[in-house]
């Protein structure tokens, strides 16, 4: 087994997922080979480490784009991935009619001018998505087009809902071409999509050990339906991975254990399924929770989870998983954005973990990740270095916490 955690143990298993991708059509979403295929690598890597393993199903709202076209006169047809992309969980349906500005579109003021029929645009900024497209259908929108939350120029975001149920078509417009358009322009969209139910895996895995106490981590295995995923995340699952495959077969008094959590993309479904399946004392014994989403990003910012608790007796203890990992990685930032930590820090179980950066500007004002949410985050596109880094970090993080767990 390795002792080491560096490039090459991490490396090893971003090109694994990069081959699961490849063959399964370019993606590792929920719901598709790629990710089923994932599942089983990591499953069967961490049983090789020697690591109790449970692989826990769950069901989670379905959606999948069929096919869809938007054309915007004066301009013509846009080009679907570059300029526009469905959101997921967009309604399906038509609209043929002028389009109108509102802001933000957070506020019933804002959307006050709607007629029924016409086509809102929204900037993206102020709100979830999901409340601006319920605003929309109830104002009488026939559909809604967002602003592009980032303004990378390799394509359209691919940005989700949360749930499905909001009741009319929408689409992320690439930005540049969303602050050109003007209120009554002619638009012509269409969004056929696919439904229901569907089910997913989260993996667990567990180090040898005795105590009643554990210390655990967590990354989310899901890509999203417009790439690979190597880096979103893939980074996290390789960090994890090697942590496993380092952290020795000796039974400890305080375990690890690991969490890849299935259909984060969508909406937190895997590990908010995961949190409701504890017992209150279940909840308890989990001393502490880091989350790795993104910690190979091209062109690093590092940062740390915040504090934020929704709890008052877990945020001293988020305040020291904060400190110890400051010392190890000196991040130049904290962030406490939408990911898996969500789940644990409202049942609250004291959460932290590390985080380089999406869409944001980094050093050079670039993105941090051109790639973020597109076909081309594949293995080229992780920083190896900053992710065997932050990996090792997370490692001797998570022995302190065990330690302290005692």
């Amino acid at each position: 087994m390795p002792t080491r955690i560096d490039g090459q143990l991490v490396t090893g298993h971003l090109r694994a997922l990069q081959r699961i991708a490849d063959r399964g059509g370019g993606s590792r979403a929920a719901g598709t080979l790629g990710y089923r295929e994932s599942a089983r690598y990591v499953a069967n890597t961490l049983r090789d480490a020697g690591w109790t393993v449970r692989v826990q199903r769950f069901r989670y709202p379905g959606w999948a784009e069929r096919s869809s076209a938007l054309a915007i006169a004066p301009g013509g047809a846009l080009r679907h991935g570059r300029d526009f992309r469905p959101a997921i969980y967009s309604g399906a349906g038509r609209a043929d009619g002028p389009l109108r500005a509102v802001g933000t579109g957070c506020t019933e003021e804002e959307l006050s001018g709607i007629r029924p029929g016409e086509v809102a645009l929204a900037m993206p900024a102020g709100c979830l998505f999901r409340v601006k497209a319920l605003n929309a259908r109830r104002a009488g929108a026939a559909a809604l087009l967002i602003g592009d939350p980032t303004r990378a120029r390799r394509g359209a975001s691919m940005v989700t809902l949360v749930a499905p149920g909001v009741g009319l078509p929408v689409a992320i417009v690439r930005r540049a071409l969303a602050e050109r358009l003007r209120d009554g322009s002619r638009v012509r969209m269409r969004v056929s999509t696919d439904a229901g139910t569907r089910s997913s895996v989260n993996v667990i895995g567990q180090s040898p050990g005795r105590g009643p106490r554990v210390a655990m981590a967590g990354a989310h295995l899901d890509s999203v339906p417009a790439g690979p995923g190597i880096n979103d995340n893939g980074s996290g699952v390789a960090a994890l991975l090697a942590v496993a495959q380092t952290a020795g077969r000796r039974p400890a008094e305080t375990p690890l254990r690991l969490g890849f959590w299935g259909a984060e993309e969508l909406g937190l479904y895997g590990s908010r399924r995961y949190v409701r399946s504890l017992e209150r004392e279940q909840v308890r014994s989990i001393s502490a929770y880091l989350n790795l989403d993104m910690v190979g990003s091209p062109n690093p910012v590092r940062a740390v989870y915040g504090a934020g608790q929704a709890r008052r007796p877990a945020r001293a203890a988020a305040r020291r998983i904060a400190r110890l990992l400051r010392a190890r990685v000196r991040p130049k930032e904290t962030t406490g954005g939408a990911s898996d930590h969500v789940a644990f820090a409202s049942a609250g179980v004291p959460v932290g973990g590390v985080f380089t950066g999406a869409s944001g500007r980094g050093p050079g004002g670039r993105p941090r990740d051109p790639c973020y949410h597109l076909a081309c985050d594949r293995l080229a596109n992780v920083n190896v270095g900053e992710l065997a880094e932050l990996a090792r970090a997370t490692a001797s993080t998570l022995a302190v916490l065990a330690r302290q767990a005692k």
